[in-house]
């Protein structure tokens, strides 16, 4: 069953240089390590157990499923993961939806202490990439994959909604629907010009919008880029504000 949201990527042309911005930003950025395919991370945990993970490259990596949108659509906020606990039949139950999912491969990092982490997950591929979460089930403790220190400046805990953009509202819902086994509530966000439906899995909610006009300021992001996951909300104790892309790295974000 999927549980919530595991995390989500935000990849950058310089790891240095997203834990200093993010920094900045009151959250508490630690290291993560290298993966033996060419990535390396930074994290971000929260309270709620849900994480940041902050992507880079030390080296060239262009099978990597992340290093095309990271040099062709700038990187920023390229996809999401979603936490289950029975991975092999989640993984099943969006195949037989039509999703675009690949095999279940082991997946590990070194942690600057040494200690390796392991866990197994799929990733999602073409029109899906970024819309439908790839998922993971944890080999080691999963504690030992998130940061322990979750505590930030800006007061948030943990991630509250995000939202991802789609021309064809019916096919993610379809998806949506099977894997979490609920029915999406219809949703509306005027700021955007645009209507879809929410989700609510866990302490998080997944939010799919499509155009309601022409106008509409997702849109040009339809137009213009790989329909991809587009915003994300963080719950806080401190004080709410949106943050503009050119402030994150590209991703965009607001404490709710």
């Amino acid at each position: 069953m999927i549980t919530g949201i595991d995390h989500i990527v935000i990849a950058v042309k310089s790891l240095e240089r997203a834990e200093e911005t993010y920094r900045g930003l009151g959250f508490t950025v630690v290291e993560g390590g290298r993966h033996p395919y060419g990535s390396q991370n930074a994290l971000i945990g929260f309270a709620d157990g849900s994480y940041i993970e902050l992507l880079g490259f030390y080296e060239e990596s262009p099978a990597h499923p992340w290093w095309d949108l990271l040099h062709r659509r700038g990187g920023g906020l390229v996809d999401f993961c979603m936490a289950t606990d029975d991975i092999r039949g989640d993984l099943a139950q969006l195949r037989a939806q039509g999703a675009h999912c690949g095999d279940l491969v082991e997946g590990g990092r070194a942690r600057p202490d040494g200690f390796q982490v392991k866990w197994i997950n799929n990733k999602v591929s073409g029109a899906d990439q970024g819309l439908i979460p790839f998922i993971i089930e944890d080999v080691t403790p999963r504690d030992e994959r998130l940061p322990a220190a979750r505590d930030h400046a800006n007061g948030v805990t943990g991630i509250d909604c995000l939202t991802l953009v789609a021309a064809d509202i019916g096919r993610c819902a379809g998806i949506m629907s099977a894997a979490l086994n609920a029915e999406g509530q219809a949703v509306a966000d005027e700021g955007l010009g645009a209507t879809g439906l929410r989700f609510d899995v866990g302490a998080h909610a997944l939010e799919y919008l499509a155009p309601a006009r022409e106008d509409s300021a997702l849109q040009l992001d339809l137009t213009a880029r790989t329909p991809a996951t587009y915003r994300v909300r963080f719950k806080t104790t401190g004080a709410a504000r949106p943050f503009a892309p050119e402030e994150t790295e590209g991703a965009r974000m607001e404490l709710v």
